[in-house]
């Protein structure tokens, strides 16, 4: 029985091997992972390591796994290698799976076929081994649960600000409005706008990238000595904002977002290039098309 159990989770192990292989190919040749859904793209922006030495790091624990149950099926030893190392594969996607369901609330279906990989071979390993496992998942997914991981919240505990995500700031004499423009570097639709905001002559800008590396070739720019393009992802998280570019107007009574390329063009040109303010802005904010998917 144990030597069928062993050669069941080699025979996994090298299949989710395999498939990660396929995957550590894909960012190689393509130079990003091939996602099911928009949860994987979401879920490899948010990580600090690049996802290719994540799949480094998986395809090395099937790898080790095979080789020690492997070993373990031809050795008598005191210590049961396969059962621990499953289990610390198992609290490894517990605080993935944790992350993605309490922090950012969407799921990432590649990590969910490795995750189900996993929980196949713990359980298949016996009664024992899924009495161990379910206690240690169960205390990983309760601990996400006591922690507060609002977008507003972490803003709040790390005493950030909109001017903490300001790139440059485009001063006027006697500013109307100060406004807030979310762009990247990459986004057709960001560079149309940029281009209409050079000549502004009422309206304080505030620009702030969600990436690195920006160059932006506009007269009398402030550039701010350091700014957190991630900050300004975060904002946008927490708005539920998945595309660029996008206006934020400072009111007396609130904040109020423009969303896409001709209605921003539209606001600012009303807005700012009148001697005169001749609008009033609704208090939600405007959806038009013209605009960049993030998740692109």
């Amino acid at each position: 029985m144990a030597s069928r159990q062993n050669r069941f989770i080699q025979w996994t192990s090298l299949c989710a091997g395999a498939i990660i292989a396929l995957q550590i190919g894909i960012i190689l040749f393509q130079g990003e992972p091939f996602c099911l859904n928009d949860g994987c793209r979401i879920v490899e922006k948010l990580t600090v390591i690049p996802p290719l030495y994540i799949n480094i790091s998986g395809l090395s624990f099937f790898l080790v796994l095979f080789v020690v149950s492997r070993w373990f099926s031809k050795m008598d030893s005191f210590l049961d290698l396969p059962r621990v190392l499953l289990l610390l594969g198992l609290m490894v996607e517990g605080v993935l799976v944790s992350y993605q369901l309490f922090v950012i609330q969407t799921f990432c279906s590649y990590c969910l076929i490795i995750f189900s990989i996993i929980v196949a071979l713990n359980i298949l390993y016996g009664w024992r081994q899924v009495l161990i496992a379910l206690p240690l998942f169960s205390a990983v997914v309760a601990a996400f649960t006591v922690l507060n991981f609002s977008p507003a919240a972490l803003l709040a505990l790390r005493g950030e600000t909109l001017a903490s995500g300001t790139y440059a700031v485009k001063k006027c004499d006697t500013p109307a409005k100060q406004l807030y423009f979310f762009f990247s570097s990459d986004c057709p639709h960001c560079k149309n706008v940029l281009s209409v905001l050079e000549n502004c002559n009422n309206c304080e800008f505030h620009f702030n990238p969600i990436d690195k590396n920006q160059v932006l070739a506009m007269p009398d720019l402030e550039y701010s000595p350091y700014y957190s393009h991630s900050l300004n992802r975060l904002v946008l998280s927490m708005l539920n904002i998945t595309t660029i570019p996008v206006l934020l107007v400072q009111n007396p009574d609130g904040l109020t977002f423009i969303k896409g390329e001709e209605s921003i063009i539209n606001f600012v040109s009303r807005a700012c290039f009148q001697e005169e303010e001749t609008i009033s802005i609704d208090p939600t904010y405007y959806d038009a098309p013209g605009g960049m998917n993030l998740l692109e």
